[in-house]
């Protein structure tokens, strides 16, 4: 007779029960640790998004309003303006021109546009001298004017807001080209963009407000997407009569 060893019911059993909590452990860590990675990579894709459009948006700003003492092409009424609530996204539509050569004068457009799923997007749209002959930047063909798109800075833009102050502070509201005045009283401007992670980040839904400054209404939804605001103010040099 052979003397066969084994396992006693009792020791495969609290084998068994060792190596489920073994197991669940590791799912756990592995859940948390990645969980904690995927928000560690979309804050920082946020936080890259926010800054780059900004930097291009403050860039455009300041060069709002700057004519080339050479530039005789049409009449100089156009510097700023911003359309409140465009397009039916409650975010802003901010525009700028300014001359690129003696001869040239672009006009730079922000605003949100919608996906086919209700999504926003911040995009940067160039039209190339508007009033004489304007031509659309970015297309499949310049010449022909085919396929023109504007460009998508922040693909996860949720709202775009634009305030123009004076040189005390005050908000100077109807910044349009209808009005040269109002135009050239603006010092600066803020901009405010939020950007919402490309996943969801948070384990239960909280409520985010859109705070509309202007004639549109405050907005709010719910869900667990994380979200941050970045903000800039910046002096229009070009712009200001002081």
């Amino acid at each position: 007779m052979k003397n066969i060893k084994a396992f006693s019911l009792i020791e495969a059993l609290v084998a068994m029960v060792i190596g489920a909590i073994s197991i669940a452990a590791i799912s756990y860590s592995y859940i948390f640790f990645n969980n904690t990675y995927q928000k560690i990579t979309d804050k920082a894709k946020m936080s890259q998004a926010g800054r780059s459009s900004l930097q291009l948006i403050a860039k455009d700003l300041r060069n709002a309003g700057y004519k080339n003492i050479n530039y005789t092409r049409q009449t100089w009424d156009r510097w700023i303006e911003k359309v409140d609530a465009h397009d039916g996204t409650k975010g802003d539509k901010l525009r700028i021109w300014y001359n690129t050569s003696a001869q040239d004068r672009l006009e730079v457009s922000y605003y949100l546009k919608k996906d086919s799923a209700g999504e926003t997007y911040l995009v940067r749209e160039m039209i190339e001298n508007p009033v004489a002959n304007p031509m659309k930047m970015n297309c499949e063909r310049f010449d022909t004017q085919k396929n023109c798109q504007p460009i998508t800075i922040v693909s996860k833009a949720t709202d775009f807001q634009v305030f123009f102050n004076d040189q005390n502070g005050n908000r100077v509201n109807n910044v349009n080209i209808s009005s040269t005045d109002n135009q050239s009283k603006v010092h600066t401007a803020e901009v405010y963009i939020t950007v919402r992670s490309p996943n969801e980040l948070l384990k239960n839904p909280i409520s985010f407000e859109m705070l509309n400054g202007g004639t549109a209404g405050n907005f709010t939804k719910s869900d667990k997407y994380l979200r941050e605001t970045f903000y800039i103010s910046v002096y229009l040099r070009n712009v200001v009569k002081l």
